[in-house]
């Protein structure tokens, strides 16, 4: 009997990659034996070399179950455990000198009494905060091939990082964005990073949406605790992202992650309904922090009673989902 090497190589990576969040979301296996598995990365080599080494002789298949378990467990603990200090946004583009050149500064206003906000950035640090009144501001600092395009009228601001390609792990390109918003506008933010990471503190925005999406990026926080928002999308590949729910009105959504860590942090009293998925590569919580478990939906008791009440969909593959996680979403 012969054996497809190409298929045995994607069992055993597809059987790690699920079977390591599972493991550590049942107890088998504790969180803190696999946190630190990306220093398994020379193992790779290793079994690249292997495989050139053995290319005739009966072992040569032997490098490349190194290869593809190497992989499996590294994205797997990746997923179960988040990405702790692998930050992905710093292998991408490296970190963004904290003494780099300012490269823009603009203020201006959304007079309108609503306004959408558009903010794309690769390699960059991406960071929110919010003021009293309409005015909003954009401050970069960075490297000179970093720099952004900015339009702004009364009713739209949209910050885009330069047109190209990230090529990973060799870009020069590196941001710092400090974007503040004023709070008297209804808005629509839309926020897409790549290769980089986000920390948005939207305390007294006022949202008729928010999405955010994102590829490769690490230690990103999405507070709007002290936020209104109507409508919450996110969708993350490759991420280590904590979102800490609003308490003050009703808001409905959907986050989705691939190969991702998510947090969610829900104040006391807030009803949820959380809808998943049945997929073996994706682990939760919900029954461990007292969610009731109806078909495809987690609820707490008494959401329909509850005074503020927040519906999303947490889907996706290779996702970790933690509610309410020990140490908070930092």
């Amino acid at each position: 009997m012969s054996v497809d090497r190409r298929l045995l190589n994607w069992g055993i990576f597809l059987v790690l990659l699920g079977g390591v969040p599972l493991a550590v979301a049942q107890g088998w296996i504790s969180g803190d034996l696999v946190e630190r598995a990306w220093e398994l990365w020379p193992l790779i080599l290793v079994g690249a070399g292997a495989g050139l080494i053995l290319s005739a002789t009966p072992f040569r298949a032997l490098g490349g179950i190194v290869v593809s378990a190497t992989f499996g467990l590294m994205l797997g603990s990746f997923v179960a455990v988040g990405f702790g200090g692998f930050n992905l946004g710093s292998v991408g583009c490296g970190a963004a000198d904290p003494a780099a050149p300012q490269l823009v500064e603009r203020s201006g206003s959304l007079s309108g009494g609503a306004g959408t906000v558009r903010l794309t950035a690769s390699c960059a640090s991406v960071t929110v905060a919010t003021t009293p009144g309409a005015s909003w501001n954009v401050d970069v600092s960075g490297t000179e091939n970093a720099r952004p395009t900015i339009v702004d009228d009364a009713d739209q601001l949209v910050v885009r990082s330069p047109d190209g390609p990230v090529v990973f792990p060799f870009s020069t390109r590196q941001a710092s964005w400090a974007v503040t918003l004023g709070t008297d506008p209804r808005l629509d933010v839309e926020l897409e990073v790549n290769a980089g990471g986000a920390d948005l503190n939207l305390d007294g925005a006022l949202l008729t949406r928010l999405t955010v999406e994102g590829n490769a990026i690490g230690d990103t926080r999405l507070d709007l605790a002290g936020a209104t928002v109507e409508r919450l999308d996110v969708a993350v590949n490759a991420a280590d992202i904590a979102i800490l729910l609003p308490s003050g009105a009703d808001m409905t959504g959907r986050v989705e992650g691939n190969a991702a860590s998510v947090d969610l942090c829900a104040p006391a009293g807030v009803g949820l309904r959380l809808l998943v998925e049945d997929d073996v590569a994706a682990s939760d919580n919900y029954a461990d922090q007292g969610l009731v478990r109806s078909g495809s939906v987690w609820e707490t008791p008494g959401f329909a009673s509850a005074a503020t009440r927040i519906e999303l969909a947490t889907i996706g593959s290779a996702v970790s989902y933690t509610l309410n996680p020990k140490d908070g979403c930092r």
